[in-house]
């Protein structure tokens, strides 16, 4: 809870630096899968049951928006971000069924928030957290529980705006977490070090990235402190500048899988396509598509298979519409 209300609408910078992205983002949607080890490489799994958000970005870079999905996509959870006139985070709202759930209400002083209330569904004060900072990085802070005695205290150390150490005190000024967090080039946590002295307790957690162009990982590996794999996390980015260019045959050739499900469309670069679900073919033919008109054709070895999509991308996902505009499929590699 800590570690995730100290990056939430909490400093001046906005939050796609907060959060170590790059570029003019403007949707982010982050699946999470068991991660497997087949044939020498790392392979998604099955999707988990937890674990997958859909964020949306302004122009400004701040978070306006964050959905909580469950594992068919479905919004469990909706957070909804409120800015005043100098882009300062000064309320977010959480709803379950369109019902509040949870309030968080900031204090700003010379555009940085200095003092955080957290509300229940029934408006109760639950926490309040204040904040210290060096120059636009939280450095420290306090905890207060809902009647205002002190729960926790906090001292983090950031290296190029990015925490590397944060050490958590009970009201009793002893440590309760440790942690230390080691960063690769592109600033993303490569080596993650928990410790919890009242118990002795120690968790590590190592990562591994695949990148795009601008810098921001689409595939997160996570290993356990054994360095097996366990979790994959599959990331697709929209930004606002995204290239209005027509699509070639190349940016279609490869594994497509349905949002969401296991069905799955491999065009090859032969022009030929396998369409099935998990490891059964269930049709094949071949593909062609009209960049003009952006229509993609699928010529199935049986003739009353065979059809035609407008079709649409939005990052790292193709969007099939019929040809009257109604959507069908979304697909995202993995």
């Amino acid at each position: 809870m800590i570690a995730a209300i100290l990056t939430s609408c909490s400093s001046k910078k906005n939050d796609l630096e907060e959060s170590n992205l790059k570029g003019k983002i403007w949707k982010l949607k982050e699946t999470r899968f068991e991660g497997e080890e087949k044939f020498g490489k790392y392979q998604l799994g099955d999707k988990r049951y937890f674990g997958h958000q859909f964020l949306v970005f302004n122009e400004e870079g701040n978070l306006i928006e964050l959905q909580r999905l469950d594992r068919k996509g479905k919004i469990e959870r909706i957070s909804k971000y409120t800015y005043d006139e100098n882009d300062n985070c000064i309320e977010l709202t959480t709803y379950e069924d369109d019902k509040v759930v949870q309030k968080q209400v900031n204090k700003v002083e010379n555009n940085q928030t200095v003092e955080v209330q957290v509300f229940d569904k029934k408006g109760k004060l639950t926490d309040k957290y204040q904040y210290n900072y060096s120059g636009a990085d939280i450095s420290s802070g306090k905890i207060f529980n809902s009647n205002g005695s002190l729960y926790a205290t906090f001292q983090n150390e950031l290296s190029g705006g990015l925490l590397t150490d944060q050490i958590v005190k009970d009201s009793l000024e002893q440590t309760t977490s440790i942690r230390t967090y080691e960063r690769n080039n592109e600033g993303d946590i490569v080596r993650q070090v928990i410790k919890y002295p009242k118990d002795t307790t120690e968790y590590i957690y190592s990562f591994q990235y695949d990148y795009d162009e601008k810098g921001n990982w689409l595939k997160q590996y996570q290993f356990d402190k054994d360095g097996k794999i366990d979790d994959i996390i599959a990331r697709n980015i929209v930004y606002y500048d995204e290239s209005n260019n027509p699509k070639t045959d190349k940016d279609f050739t490869g594994m497509w899988f349905v949002v969401d499900e296991n069905d799955w469309i491999e065009f090859r670069s032969d022009k030929k396509y396998d369409a099935g679900y998990k490891d059964r073919i269930r049709e094949t033919g071949t593909w062609e598509i009209d960049s003009k008109q952006q229509i993609l054709t699928f010529r199935a070895d049986d003739p009353d298979d065979s059809r035609k999509y407008k079709y649409d991308f939005e990052g790292y996902q193709m969007i099939l519409f019929t040809i009257q505009g109604e959507e069908k499929l979304r697909l995202e590699k993995r």
